[in-house]
């Protein structure tokens, strides 16, 4: 159990299932000691830099797309203010239940959690400033489906960051089993799906990943 434990904290995945039961029966107490909770990962402990690169404004709509057990739930949610918005979405009805109670006990008002489908994100169209998915787009697949349904909910302007692993013929073999692709088909993905490429932004000290922003026109 420790192996797999460690096995699916390095991995970083953001659907879980096997865990979800044991997060149902008690979230508060073992959301610490989860493997999506762990500084081993790469975007967890970076989590404050890669908010800071977001630049995200007071009273902006952001959607955490894959949130997982809500990981950056509180920076992200803190970020926006009081007059924005932060949306979890996940398709996991536990990690969804979970994320509520999270977001009751800090007290974030501004939170709210969306339970998603593996084809669309069921967020309204035109809804939303900024989509975060971290450490969760090598899980679309296919990805059209979801990537239409995403920029569909961005309104006209709005931008798309993705954070995920940057699979090279030299990284670590369980990346390359794990990771379904690359940087440039992921982004050629994106681009077909009729988002438009900003640029890379900078995670100081973060390793083995990429992270990109998109538009939608």
């Amino acid at each position: 159990m420790h192996r797999l434990l460690r096995f699916l904290t390095l991995l970083g995945l953001s659907l879980l299932l096997p865990f979800a039961p044991s997060v149902a029966q008690d979230p508060l107490t073992l959301l610490q000691r989860h493997p999506l909770e762990s500084p081993e990962r790469g975007v967890i402990a970076h989590r404050d830099a890669i908010v800071r690169a977001l630049g995200i404004k007071p009273g902006t709509v952001v959607a955490d797309i894959g949130a997982g057990t809500g990981a950056f739930m509180e920076p992200l949610a803190r970020a926006v203010g009081p007059g924005g918005r932060y949306i979890g979405v996940d398709i996991d009805k536990d990690y969804v239940k979970l994320m509520e109670s999270r977001a009751k006990r800090l007290g974030l008002a501004q939170a709210s959690v969306v339970l998603s489908r593996p084809d669309s994100i069921t967020l309204p169209a035109d809804s939303v400033d900024l989509m975060v998915v971290i450490d969760a787009y090598h899980h679309f697949a296919p990805p059209e489906p979801m990537l239409a349904s995403m920029l569909k909910a961005l309104r006209p302007g709005g931008q798309l960051v993705i954070v995920d692993f940057d699979r090279t013929p030299n990284s670590p073999r369980w990346l390359r089993e794990h990771v379904r692709a690359d940087k440039a088909t992921f982004l050629k993905e994106m681009e077909a799906a009729g988002f438009r490429i900003d640029r890379d932004l900078k995670i100081p000290g973060l390793e083995g990943h990429f992270a990109t922003r998109l538009l939608k026109p």
